[in-house]
């Protein structure tokens, strides 16, 4: 055998692995924390999902609170007699475009109100600042839907579930501000 062979022996397998025996490893957990990554995602996505449902609710009993008391105003016969959100007769005779004025209302509320907000907010983690992001693309896609259909009162439901997503953001970031600024 010449230098030349030798030498390109020892280099290609220059501690002589190429003679040791295969072996299968051991347990490695990959699937254990795979598993665990996927709960943990799963049980993410049922909390938003409960969160979302919960201000679709929370708006909804708003907007029903403001259409009865529209319904007060408008059509008072008696003077204090109590008012259920169950009673059909009273919120059947308020007319839609009532309700749309109201809602139309509560949706430049809102949007004052945010932007009062967003002023005095400084700065807000990137978390907040995804959700804010997202919220308002998707204000942006209603207001293009009301450009086309400006009569549709679940357009400006949306909207003003929306707006009051986004106006809890901004003021539990004014909240953590203002908690920081305190507590100095």
């Amino acid at each position: 055998m010449t230098a030349h062979e030798q030498w390109k022996q020892n280099t290609s397998d220059p501690l002589g692995l190429g003679d040791l025996g295969t072996i299968e490893p051991g347990y490695d957990g990959w699937d254990q924390v795979e598993s665990a990554l996927q709960n943990h995602h799963d049980g993410q996505q049922r909390w938003r999902r409960l969160g979302s449902w919960m201000a679709v609710a929370a708006s909804l009993v708003l907007v029903i609170s403001i259409t009865l008391r529209n319904t007060e105003n408008q059509i008072s016969t008696k003077p204090s007699t109590p008012e259920f959100a169950t009673s059909v007769t009273k919120f059947a005779s308020v007319p839609v475009q009532d309700n749309i004025k109201a809602l139309i209302g509560m949706s430049q509320n809102m949007e004052q109100q945010v932007k009062k907000l967003r002023q005095k907010s400084s700065s807000m983690p990137a978390e907040f600042a995804i959700y804010v992001a997202e919220l308002e693309d998707l204000i942006a896609q209603v207001d293009n839907e009301l450009s086309l259909a400006p009569d549709s009162i679940d357009l400006w439901g949306q909207r003003v579930n929306l707006m009051l997503d986004l106006a809890q953001i901004y003021q539990q970031q004014w909240q953590i501000d203002y908690g920081r600024m305190a507590s100095l």
